[in-house]
């Protein structure tokens, strides 16, 4: 008795030494762009913990031109707006809850945006170029809402 009958399929070649390289090779791509992307993504998470810490100093020292300048452009006119005076003296005012002593896991990168989120306080931050900078700080979660921030530069 015979087998039910088969569909002639493609043709099966004989992998080729030509053929092992380039699977080889392409392989190889592969694998150096995984570690490529962890490399970059430990890199990226981090500059935004470092400009965090940065940031943390300069509000805890009370030095407010520091500060403001890790603010993108639209949180220092959120400090201003919130203060009713420049962004150097108002960031002082504000009394603002921000992340300190960052551990792992605390920060969250999304592209060009990443988020430190330590002990209930959270600071938004925004790739400019090849640093980054706070776009909205002393931001606290809401129940079933986006956070509420003190400095809000969105």
């Amino acid at each position: 008795m015979e087998g039910p009958a088969r569909a002639p399929g493609p043709r099966q070649r004989p992998l080729t030494v030509v053929g092992r390289l380039s699977s080889a090779l392409g392989t190889a791509v592969v694998v150096v762009a995984v570690l490529a992307g962890c490399s970059a993504g430990g890199s990226a998470r981090a500059g935004a913990e470092a400009t965090t810490d940065r940031f943390a100093q300069a509000v805890s020292a009370g030095d407010g031109a520091r500060a403001c300048a890790l603010l993108t452009p639209d949180a220092r006119d959120a400090v201003e707006t919130a203060s009713g005076v420049e962004c150097a003296t108002g960031i002082g005012r504000l009394r603002l809850a921000v992340p300190s002593a960052v551990a792992p896991g605390d920060t969250q990168v999304y592209g060009r945006a990443a988020m430190v989120d330590r002990d209930g306080s959270a600071l938004f931050l925004a790739r400019s170029g090849s640093t980054w900078l706070v776009r909205a700080a002393g931001c606290t979660p809401r129940t079933d809402a986006p956070y509420d921030c003190t400095v809000d530069g969105s």
